[in-house]
Order: C-alpha cells, then structure tokens, then sequence
C-alpha cells in the first residue's frame, strides 16, 4: 500500500503544476464593469431588434460576432432626434457602449476620440451608446470631455440597455467596428481596438 501510494503521488503533483501553469498563462482581463439590470420594459427604438442594415449582404447572418451583420436598432440622440444604425450605411461605425460611472470606460473613450479625429474624413462615425442612469449624466460628461463630435444615443436607461442587450455587451466599455457593408470586423474591449484594424476597413 505505502508502495503503491509513492507512485500517486508524482502523478498528482504534475497534474497539479500543469493547472497552476494554465491558469498564469491565461490572458489577463482588460478592465470592464458589469451593467445593472434593466428595471423597465421599454422597446428599443422603432426598430425590430433583429433588423440588419440595409447594406448587408442578405448571405450574411444577423449577430454579434466578428463576420457577422451588425443587428440594427434606433435610439434618440442627447437632442432627442431619432437616429437608426441604418442612417450611417456606406460609412464605418465605431459602436461604443459606455457610462460616465464606469471607470474603465473613462480611461478608453480619449483613445475612441483620437480614432474618431484622425479617420473623420476618410469616412468614420463614432457612435456611443450611454448606459448612464439619466440622460443630465451623460450630457455632462460629453460636454466636460468636449466629445461634442460622438453621436451619444441615449434615450432612456432602459432603452439604451436593451441595445447593450441587443448586442450581448455584458459589461462595458464594449466596443464593435462596422464596416461599410453593415458586417462587424471588431468585437471587444477597446483597448484592444488598433489603428491598422481600423484603417484596412476604411
């Protein structure tokens, strides 16, 4: 018995370190908050949540994911006019989801910005959908940061989370890069998002 222990025992220790060596290569997280639940029932927009923009290529499937047509929506913009994914066809669409309370968010949006400056006029939206708690937070945080040229959306708290649902943005900053076609090329963290990524979609 003492014998057949003695063999055990290396076995548990090499399946143990092959564990330990796993989980430290594992890639470390990009800071994110989770979002609050959505405390009403509000419908997003006027369109149906499973609208893809009209330029989409039909062959193409409606989702979330890198290859996949960007699902449509519209919500109000910070003045209140209605504004529809569907308006910027033909353009490429930097879709952020963010908050004024959401540190990590605070630390990303200069780097969208600077993205937005520099690819203007090559044909690129910065569009940014608040998940504030009142539209008063959102509307301060763009004017103190002088994001003046983002088109913020927001709506509502609910309306702007079930876009955020829409488009599984579990926990935010979550950022996706549309290209002209409708089709997403980008799903992730922002601080992952690079200017050669952006620029062969431009």
């Amino acid at each position: 018995m003492k014998h057949r222990r003695w063999m055990i025992a290396p076995a548990v220790v090499v399946a143990v370190g092959v564990i330990v060596a796993g989980v430290l290569l594992l890639p470390r997280s990009t800071p994110s908050v989770s979002i609050p639940g959505d405390p009403g029932g509000e419908r997003v927009g006027e369109d149906a949540p499973n609208r893809a923009t009209p330029a989409g290529d039909p062959g193409i499937p409606i989702g979330t994911a890198v290859g996949q047509r960007a699902p449509g929506f519209t919500l109000p913009d910070l003045e209140g006019a209605s504004v529809s994914l569907s308006d910027f066809d033909g353009e490429v669409v930097l879709l952020d989801f963010w908050a004024s309370w959401c540190a990590p968010c605070r630390v990303s949006m200069p780097s969208l910005e600077r993205f937005r400056e520099r690819y203007a006029a090559r044909g690129m939206i910065l569009v940014g959908v608040s998940l504030d708690y009142s539209e008063d937070d959102a509307i301060g945080y763009i004017e103190s940061k002088g994001y003046a040229e983002m088109v913020a959306l927001y709506g509502s708290f609910s309306q702007a989370h079930r876009v955020s649902q829409l488009y599984g943005a579990i926990g935010i900053p979550r950022t996706f890069l549309i290209d002209r076609q409708g089709v997403i090329r980008y799903a992730g963290h922002p601080a992952r998002l690079t200017a050669d990524l952006i620029e062969s979609w431009l």
